[in-house]
């Protein structure tokens, strides 16, 4: 009967009032899930977490007189393993004092792993378990990408306290899965110190989805490399390049690099996707398939360039060079480049009331004004102009403007999306970065490819785009470009970034593109590269895009899952000469000798220049001065560093490879300075 009112009396009288003192001394907390992974197409790890253990030790619950008979070697066990900070004595006196004081959670220590946990779980009195021996454990993950800087910024951050980024935040309630409530208590009321009432490990709570992408690391590997040796050289402050698959708009590599406080370059923001910018003369594929798909031009409509100079209304417009010529057709205005022919065009047949509104639905139906809603947080809307709804900004020079590339904004993602859809033969896809939601074995959610427009413009439109592309590498402002290992189909852009803008004194600033597809015929992939405000005289689209475009598109038809095909049904691909490299002489002739190649040794010392030469390799000797800085570029980190050390030189290395770059200028006299080689 005691009992009973007591039950009573503590459960109903006085339940809010011990209910009260219990949430301030044991409560629920939230026990994260382990986050799924991500994948590339072929199940590369791109991004997964690692899980890590901290391991505490509640030295309140182990027998005295046994703890005391093994404490020496638990402390021994301590100083060889997972705390090496302290010798076996420092841990016995550690352990000894926290016994005495009655701690319930002595740190023994941080960021173990599985296999050392399981170690620990071994040692004297912690082989006890948590009630008897005092080992609490306490997981935790930290996301990694096992390929570093692959498609970083798109693949993205899972940070705590602030907004997740790329794919981790797109699908982030895919990845993080379903998370587990576990009981608390509270050990310490002045440094509120809370630990699990059971042992963590007998909580499993659900793991996240896994997410597959349609990035093929081989491609992503190509082009990461050559977009950082190209931005490198050409010391630009940021750059961007994608691939596309043509048939189905899967996203086939993706990076960007910007340059950052130190100098170095890292993916800090995903330009591809989220820089809006005036594209130029890229631009020009879109006018010209305007005026083909209305009926207003053919590729023989004439055109006069004006000598490469023309007004319109009270701005004068510039070619990129006083050529001469006059009338031509628009096919040489196209490939020339020429502002003034494309623009005379446009504004012949558009600049007028009902024409101005005309030319912008155009626009719309060729896909250049909506966004590309691929899978990632931060895309933002094109800015085309309108006549009626953005009266205000719109000029009688808007249209002549807008005819190459100017007065509008664009992402190189929507720019290649226009590429991809004339390579496709007029049909536009999505693009998209995702193939597949995992959950385990099991698909939980499949992406096929979509079809945005069946038909942007008529096929004769089409058809004449694509010949347009082709003879701008043929005998274009591309001409350049032509492989002898791929057949190639694009177009240059070259962008005043600040002729609004610039004050005297100021160095003019450019944009640099080049976006189009390979092979020309029959294509499998579409690219766009970026190359933002290069430093020096190398800016147009040819010279500093159209580079790394070239290698980029030759790399990726000879890898060896990824041969493409003629229309004969030959190999495209072949074998060529290596370019030019430095070194040391026994090294090449080694190597030449093993792969069976011609080559020619001239006289004289170890260190040597290597170039090609019709069909051998000349091997000549290298000059260098002991009391000059030599140039190292094209050695291996090996050689350059061998060689500069022993002229004196305090050597820093940033990448791997072949060095393409060097901070202090061949011939400079040397008095032991610090020098930076960059390789690639």
């Amino acid at each position: 009967m005691l009992i009973m009112v007591r039950v009573v009396k503590v459960s109903l009288i006085e339940g809010d009032k011990w209910r009260d003192k219990s949430k301030h001394n044991v409560t629920m907390r939230t026990l994260t899930a382990e986050r799924g992974n991500i994948y590339s197409e072929d199940f590369n790890l791109l991004s997964t977490s690692l899980k890590f253990f901290e391991i505490h030790m509640d030295l309140t619950v182990s027998n005295e007189k046994y703890f005391h008979e093994n404490v020496d070697s638990l402390a021994y066990y301590l100083s060889t393993t997972v705390g090496k900070h302290k010798t076996q004595k420092e841990w016995k006196y550690a352990l000894l004092t926290a016994k005495r004081a009655k701690k319930q959670y002595y740190p023994i220590a941080k960021k173990i792993t599985i296999d050392e946990l399981n170690k620990v779980k071994k040692f004297p009195v912690f082989r006890l378990g948590r009630n008897r021996g005092g080992l609490i454990s306490e997981s935790f993950s930290k996301r990694t990408k096992p390929y570093s800087g692959f498609a970083s910024r798109t693949i993205g951050e899972d940070r705590e306290n602030a907004s997740k980024i790329g794919l981790e935040g797109y699908f982030d309630k895919f990845l993080k899965g379903d998370s587990t409530q576990v009981l608390m208590k509270r050990i310490s009321p002045v440094k509120n110190d809370w630990v699990p009432i059971y042992d963590l490990e007998d909580f499993e709570p659900g793991r996240g989805n896994d997410i597959v992408t349609t990035i093929n690391i081989d491609i992503q590997d190509v082009v990461h490399n050559e977009l950082l040796s190209r931005v490198v050289e050409l010391e630009a402050e940021a750059g961007a390049a994608i691939v596309m698959d043509v048939e189905t708009g899967a996203i086939k590599a993706i990076s960007n690099f910007r340059r950052m406080s130190n100098g170095k370059y890292g993916e800090v923001y995903n330009d591809a996707i989220g820089r809006m910018s005036e594209p130029g003369s890229t631009f020009k594929l879109a006018s010209v398939l305007a005026l083909l798909d209305d009926g207003y031009c053919d590729l023989e409509s004439s055109v006069d360039l004006k000598g490469g100079k023309m007004k319109f209304y009270d701005q004068w417009m510039y070619d990129s060079e006083r050529h001469g010529l006059g009338r031509v057709t628009l096919s040489d205005a196209f490939k020339k480049s020429s502002n003034v022919g494309i623009a005379k065009l446009v504004h012949d047949h558009y600049n007028n009331k009902d024409g101005r509104v005309q030319f912008v639905e155009k626009l719309a139906q060729l896909g250049v004004t909506q966004k590309t809603n691929v899978e990632i947080v931060g895309e933002k809307n094109p800015k085309v102009k309108h006549p009626t709804k953005n009266k205000k900004q719109w000029y009688g020079t808007t249209i002549p403007w807008m005819a190459h590339g100017y007065e509008l904004m664009m992402t190189p993602l929507q720019m290649l999306s226009l590429y991809n859809t004339v390579a496709n033969d007029g049909v536009m896809m999505k693009p998209y970065l995702v193939s597949e939601i995992k959950d385990g074995e099991k698909t939980k959610k499949l992406f096929r490819p979509k079809v945005v427009n069946e038909k942007i413009a008529s096929s004769q439109a089409i058809k004449g785009a694509q010949k347009l592309l082709q003879s701008v590498v043929e005998s274009g402002t591309g001409r350049k470009l032509k492989s002898s290992i791929v057949d190639i189909a694009g177009k240059t852009g070259t962008t005043r970034v600040n002729y609004a803008t610039i004050k005297e004194g100021e160095m003019k600033e450019y944009n640099a593109s080049f976006a189009g597809y390979f092979p020309a015929v029959n294509p499998k992939y579409s690219m766009i590269v970026v190359i933002y405000k290069p430093h020096g005289s190398v800016y147009y689209g040819a010279s500093a895009a159209g580079p790394a475009f070239k290698k980029i598109a030759e790399r990726i038809t000879t890898l060896s899952d990824n041969l493409i095909y003629s229309e004969e049904n030959q190999i495209v691909a072949k074998m060529e000469l290596p370019e030019s490299n430095a070194g040391y002489k026994k090294d090449f002739e080694k190597v030449f000798d093993y792969v069976g190649l011609d080559y020619k040794t001239k006289k004289g010392g170890n260190w040597v220049e290597v170039d090609p030469f019709e069909t051998k390799m000349l091997i000549d000797k290298k000059k260098i001065s002991k009391s000059r800085v030599p140039s190292v570029k094209g050695m291996g980190a090996r050689d350059a560093i061998y060689v500069l050390e022993n002229l004196g030189m305090n050597v820093d290395v940033s990448g791997v490879g072949k060095v393409i770059k060097q901070t202090i200028k061949p011939g400079t006299k040397i008095t032991g300075q610090d020098i930076t080689i960059f390789l690639n």
